[in-house]
């Protein structure tokens, strides 16, 4: 669907509806993949697809997403950034960053959202609902830029 951004600028936004469970975020990087189709360029599409998965990954583990349960995935293209959003049921648990432990797997979700997007943040409806989001500049640019 083509609609106009509050700025005059169009936007793309494509949407779809998941079946939670432990394939969800497999399910999720393949939408994403597809439906990004060469809008970031390569690296930042690579990283895209990791940061929904583990958003997604989130959602199943943390907002107890099982199969019975949704998890909504969208995609608003800009002329400028690229949004994914991931809306769960909720849950009682806060979506932060936690310190990194070595000696324990996982918990590095939104570490990972934090360090490679550009912009992210969440919304909640109590424990009825969590949307977290990210967006990223639509540049071919490396991380790791010369100085």
């Amino acid at each position: 669907m083509i609609r106009a951004a509050g700025s005059g600028e169009a936007e793309t936004t494509w949407r779809t509806v998941l079946a939670g469970g432990p394939s969800a975020p497999r399910r999720a990087r393949h939408e994403i993949t597809e439906h990004l189709d060469g809008e970031l360029g390569s690296e930042r599409t690579l990283d895209a697809v990791l940061l929904v998965g583990e958003l997604v990954t989130n959602s199943v583990l943390h907002a107890a997403a099982g199969a019975a349960h949704e998890i909504v995935l969208e995609l608003i293209i800009g002329l400028d950034d690229v949004r994914v959003v991931v809306s769960d049921g909720g849950s009682t648990a806060v979506p932060m960053i936690r310190p990194l432990d070595p000696t324990r797997p996982g918990g590095r979700g939104l570490f990972l959202v934090d360090t490679l997007s550009d912009r992210w943040g969440m919304t909640r409806e109590g424990n009825r609902g969590t949307r977290v989001w990210f967006e990223m500049g639509r540049r071919e640019s490396s991380r790791f830029e010369r100085v």
